[in-house]
């Protein structure tokens, strides 16, 4: 599969960035930059699900009446 390239001048920028302006990328390589996107993809999922578990742990709702500091008894 390393002998097949694809032209990387006729794809859009984001593409050629992602293989550093490279002319053309075989096969091969292109693969394995999908590989290496889709376990970075995977990781950022893991580190989603570990920040809503923390919030779901530890948020507590603060009604606004208790962050600005006003009760009941100050319009007695």
């Amino acid at each position: 599969m390393d002998d097949i390239y694809i032209d990387l001048r006729t794809q859009n920028r984001w593409i050629q960035e992602a293989f550093d302006f490279e002319d053309a990328v075989s096969i091969g390589d292109l693969l394995g930059k999908i590989e290496n996107l889709l376990d970075d993809l995977k990781e950022v999922k893991q580190q989603f699900e570990e920040f809503k578990s923390d919030v779901a742990d530890n948020y507590k709702y603060i009604p606004l009446a208790e962050q600005v500091d006003i009760s009941d008894r100050d319009f007695i």
